[in-house]
C-alpha cells in the first residue's frame, strides 16, 4: 500500500508535463484552489504543532521550529495567493511560487526531523501528525505544478533538496485518506508517477 502512494502523486505534475505551458486563467484558477484549501493545511499545521508542544522537550525542540516555519510560510501563502486570484501580476505568481517550494522545503524536513527521533512513542506521534501535514502540502504543490511550463516544473524538481521518495515512504494510506477527506475528495485525483519527472 505504501509503495503505492510514493509512486503516485500529483497527476497535476503530469499535466504539467504534458502542458506546452500555462495561460492566465490557469495560473489565476490555480491561485484560486490554492488559496481554498490552504484552511485544511493550515488546519494540520496547527495539529502537528499542537503535538510537537506535547512531546519530550528533547524531541520537540526541532520539530517545533519547524512547524512554526511550515506556519509562517503559510500565512505568506494565504495573502500572496489571495492576492493573485484577486490582482494577477507576474512578480506575485513568482513570490507565489517561491513560497510554495519553501512550504514544501519546510514540511519535508519535519517529516523528515520526526522520523530521526529516536523515542519510539515520541516518533510515532510526531510522525502522523507531520506525515499528514507533508502530503497534503504536496497536494498544494502539485496545484502549482499544474499551471507550470514543463521546463520550469523540471527545474523545481532538479532544485528540491528532498525527494519526495524520502517522505512518501512515510505516509500510510490513513494518512492520505485524511488528507483526501479533508480535499474533499479531489487528493487521490493528484495520484500518478512522479518518479519519471525527478521529485
Amino acid at each position: 500500500m505504501q509503495k503505492r502512494w510514493a509512486v503516485a502523486l500529483v497527476l497535476a505534475l503530469g499535466l504539467a508535463l504534458g502542458s506546452a505551458g500555462c495561460s492566465q486563467a490557469d495560473a489565476e484558477k490555480t491561485a484560486s484552489t490554492i488559496h481554498a484549501y490552504l484552511p485544511t493545511v493550515v488546519s494540520l499545521a496547527n495539529e502537528a504543532a499542537t503535538v510537537a508542544a506535547a512531546l519530550d522537550p528533547s524531541d520537540a525542540a526541532e520539530i517545533q521550529s519547524v512547524s512554526a516555519k511550515v506556519q509562517k510560510d503559510l500565512t505568506e501563502l494565504e495573502l500572496i495567493s489571495g492576492t493573485y486570484a484577486s490582482a494577477p501580476s507576474s512578480s506575485v505568481w513568482t513570490q507565489l511560487t517561491a513560497v510554495v517550494d519553501q512550504l514544501v522545503s519546510d514540511a519535508d524536513s519535519g517529516l523528515l526531523a520526526a522520523a530521526n527521533i529516536k523515542d519510539a512513542s515520541s516518533q510515532a506521534k510526531a510522525k502522523i501528525a507531520l506525515s499528514a501535514l507533508d502530503a497534503a502540502v504536496h497536494v498544494v504543490d502539485g496545484y502549482l505544478q499544474a499551471a507550470q511550463p514543463p521546463a520550469t516544473v523540471q527545474k523545481t524538481a532538479a532544485a528540491r533538496n528532498v525527494k519526495l521518495h524520502e517522505v512518501t515512504q512515510y505516509w500510510n494510506s490513513a494518512d492520505w485518506q485524511r488528507v483526501n477527506d479533508r480535499f474533499g475528495g479531489h487528493a487521490q485525483e493528484l495520484a500518478e508517477d512522479e518518479t519519471r519527472i525527478g521529485f
